[in-house]
């Protein structure tokens, strides 16, 4: 298992063209996929269903590395300044809902859910 962690770590980190420091971060996510995909020991059921008892909505689900662009609020922004940040999608946020994003220009991690996704092919 810990060599196919470290293989989508490395194959996500270089696709979504992260810094290396970010390493950690990436294998949080995979993990997450990992737990949320289909498992042979329930003949290909997913755990999230069983535990749930209810259907997985996998239109949370994002394309890592995609651009995603984080409203503002007016309490952060100024009248003629722009309302949406361009960042990186590259996690979930576990204890809630929302997205964990990189943001290139300051170098620092925003956690929201008021994200707008371009997931076009990388």
């Amino acid at each position: 298992m810990n060599r196919i962690v470290l293989k989508h770590t490395r194959y996500m980190r270089l696709h979504a063209g992260l810094p290396l420091f970010m390493w950690a971060n990436v294998v949080d996510t995979t993990m997450y996929l990992i737990n949320w995909g289909n498992t042979s020991y329930l003949y290909g059921g997913i755990l999230e269903e069983l535990w749930k008892s209810k259907k997985v909505k996998y239109s949370f689900f994002k394309v890592f590395g995609s651009e995603g662009f984080v409203y503002i609020d007016k309490d952060n922004r100024k009248k003629l300044y722009a309302k949406y940040q361009k960042c990186y999608f590259f996690g979930y946020v576990v204890d809630g809902l929302g997205y964990r994003l990189w943001d290139n220009n300051n170098g620092k991690i925003i956690r929201s859910r008021d994200v707008i996704f371009n997931e076009k092919f990388l």
